[in-house]
């Protein structure tokens, strides 16, 4: 079993952040039912406490939610030195969200675009954590 976070003994866990629920839900049934420990967050704000104190071994990021986005969640990020290595995919619907995060200077590991398949999600979150 892989090890994350600060005591080893879970599984890798992967933080989940989006303002729209039902892909929060999919995202975690889909990777809960691989063996992931999934934590989520309704917004960035959270996304940024809950990242801070748990160290996920991913982060995945809705690019466009209301307040603080997923461009400027990672962004804080790679600001601190306890999570600036934390793999981080952005889930964008539009080019134009992408354009916004690289204009910040911060470019995630992966951008996935919404609508996306369970199977590409299980892959590349298998492929980031290592």
């Amino acid at each position: 079993m892989m090890e994350s976070g600060t005591d080893g003994a879970r599984d890798p866990a992967v933080l989940v952040a989006d303002d729209e629920a039902d892909i929060v839900e999919l995202v975690r049934i889909v990777l809960g039912r691989a063996g992931y420990e999934v934590l989520t967050a309704a917004d960035g704000e959270r996304a940024l406490e809950v990242a801070r104190e748990r160290r996920p071994a991913l982060c995945i990021l809705d690019g466009a939610m209301p307040g603080l986005p997923g461009f400027e969640v990672l962004a804080r990020l790679r600001s601190f030195p306890e999570t600036k290595s934390i793999p981080v995919v952005i889930l964008t619907a539009t080019v134009d969200e992408e354009r916004e995060v690289r204009r910040h200077g911060v470019i995630p590991e992966l951008f996935m675009k919404k609508p996306f398949g369970a199977r590409r999600l299980l892959r590349e979150v298998a492929r980031l954590i290592g």
